[in-house]
């Protein structure tokens, strides 16, 4: 699971991406912001860990585009 950090006192250099719910608040105080000025929100995991080739949403895993053809 994946969180998203954004900033929205900010206007430039507002995100911060953390891998669990504890790191939240260690990445907020690391960087000075207010807790109050954040919004949180989960991640889908495939655009995290960069599973497919592309991050546009394609189903595409990466170097599988043509194992159907090939027949793997």
């Amino acid at each position: 699971m994946y969180l998203q950090i954004k900033n929205t006192s900010k206007k430039r250099n507002n995100l911060a991406r953390v891998a669990s719910k504890g790191a939240v608040i260690k990445a907020i105080k690391a960087r000075g912001w207010n807790l109050s000025d954040c919004t949180i929100k989960e991640l889908d995991d495939a655009l995290v860990t960069n599973q497919y080739k592309e991050l546009d949403g394609r189903m595409n895993k990466r170097g599988k585009q043509f194992a159907q053809r090939a027949g793997l």
